[in-house]
C-alpha cells in the first residue's frame, strides 16, 4: 500500500466494503512456498552458504500486519524490534516495545486514519524510520546514487546505477550481515567474519500484480538469498494473505518498476541500519531515565527503569525519540516547542 499523505490534505475516501470473503490466497506458480519441500531445500542451501543470516533475527520478530494497509508500518515495527531499538515509551505494562503499528504511529505527523486508508509511500517509510533512529538508504530501480551508503561512509564517493546487479549486491550484503540483537556492532566486527559493523536489513516495496499476486503496492523484508537459483525469501507481512515465499531476484526487481500513482515514481528497496548514536543524554532529559547509552543493536542489559519515568503510549504529548525526530520532522511543532523549553530549563539549571 502507498500514499503521498499530508496532514494538510483531506482524507481519502475509506476503503469500500468487500464483495467477497477469503481465507488466504493461493500462491501463484511463479513463487515457491517457504514451507514446501522445494522451499525448505532452498532455505537449507542458502543457510549453508551463509546467505540466510538475516532470517533468524527477522523471524523472531515476524508479525502479521493488523490492517490491510499497514504493510509498511508493520515491516518497520519488525525491523526496529529486530535491531533491539528501545522506543523509550511503554507499550503495555512496563514493557518498552514496538508492540503494534498504532504504537509506532502514536504522536506521529502521519495521520493514523490516512495510513489505514492508503498506507505509506516510500518517502514516508523513510521519514518514519528515521524518526525512530533507523538509518535508511532508499533506492529505486534504474536510477543513480552517489557515494557510499549511510551504513558506513568510507570517505569514497562514486556514482552507481541501481540496476539488477546492484540490487543483487545489496541483497547479498544485507542477508549475510544483519546487526546482531545481542551484542554491539564493534564486538561483532571483532569476533564474527560474516557480520560487519554496518550490518542491517533490506526491505522491498513492490507491485504485487507484477508477481501475479492480488493487490497493489506492498512492503516486506528480505530474509535470505539462494545463489544457485538467484532467488530471495520474502517474509510477507500480510500473513493472512500469503505465507513466506521464494521469488526470482529478477522478477522482484521488475516488480519494483511500475509507477506508484501516489508519487508518480517507481517503487524500490531500502537498506536499513541501526542507530549509530548514543541516546543516553536524550533519554535522561526527556523521560528522566538513568539508562545506559545506545549504540547499534545492543541488548546486553534489560534497561531497567522506574515505570514512572517512562510514559505509557497515548499518555504523553512529546515524542520519546524527540532529539532524533527533531532533525527530520517538520510538522510536529508542538513537540519542537516542548523540546526547546526543556533545553532552556536545562540551561537555566546549569547557570544556577
Amino acid at each position: 500500500s502507498s500514499s503521498s499523505s499530508s496532514s494538510l490534505q483531506p482524507l481519502p475516501p475509506p476503503l469500500p466494503p468487500p464483495v467477497y470473503s477469503f481465507h488466504k490466497r493461493v500462491l501463484p506458480p511463479n513463487l515457491t512456498s517457504f514451507s514446501s519441500p522445494k522451499g525448505q531445500t532452498l532455505f537449507l542451501q542458502s543457510l549453508q552458504s551463509l546467505h540466510a543470516n538475516s532470517y533468524f533475527p527477522l523471524s523472531e520478530q515476524f508479525i502479521n500486519q493488523s490492517d490491510p494497509a499497514y504493510c509498511g508500518i508493520t515491516t518497520l515495527c519488525m525491523i526496529c524490534n529486530a535491531m533491539c531499538i528501545d522506543p523509550n515509551i511503554r507499550w503495555k505494562g512496563g514493557w518498552r516495545w514496538f508492540g503494534d503499528e498504532d504504537f509506532m504511529l502514536d504522536l506521529c505527523c502521519l495521520e493514523k486514519e490516512r495510513v489505514k486508508r492508503v498506507g505509506v509511500c516510500m518517502e514516508e517509510f523513510v521519514m518514519l524510520g528515521r524518526c525512530h533512529g533507523v538509518r535508511i538508504d532508499m533506492k529505486r530501480p534504474d536510477t543513480f546514487c552517489n557515494g557510499s551508503s549511510s551504513g558506513g561512509d568510507n570517505g569514497t564517493r562514486e556514482e552507481r546505477r541501481n540496476d539488477l546487479d546492484q540490487f543483487r549486491k545489496d541483497v547479498i550484503q544485507m542477508v549475510q550481515n544483519p546487526p546482531s540483537p545481542m551484542t554491539n556492532n564493534h564486538a561483532i566486527a571483532a569476533t564474527n567474519t560474516t557480520t560487519t559493523p554496518n550490518g542491517g536489513y533490506l526491505v522491498v516495496s513492490f507491485e504485487r500484480a507484477s508477481l501475479s499476486q492480488t493487490g497493489g503496492g506492498h512492503f516486506s523484508p528480505i530474509a535470505a538469498y539462494h545463489p544457485q537459483t538467484d532467488s530471495v525469501l520474502v517474509l510477507d507481512v500480510a500473513r493472512f494473505k500469503y505465507s513466506p515465499y521464494w521469488v526470482s531476484l529478477a522478477d522482484l526487481y521488475e516488480s519494483m518498476k511500475p509507477t506508484d500513482e501516489s508519487t508518480g515514481l517507481s517503487r524500490g528497496w531500502f537498506l536499513l541500519y541501526p542507530p549509530p548514536i548514543d541516546t543516553k543524554g536524550i533519554v535522561e532529559k526527556i523521560v528522566g531515565s538513568g539508562g545506559g547509552g545506545y549504540e547499534g543493536p545492543v541488548n546486553v542489559t534489560e534497561g531497567k527503569r522506574s515505570a514512572e519515568c517512562v510514559p505509557l503510549v497515548g499518555t504523553g504529548d512529546i515524542c520519546p525519540m524527540g532529539e532524533i525526530k527533531k532533525k527530520y520532522c517538520s510538522v510536529n511543532l508542538k513537540q519542537k516547542q516542548r523540546l526547546r523549553r526543556l533545553e532552556e530549563d536545562v540551561e537555566e539549571e546549569e547557570e544556577i
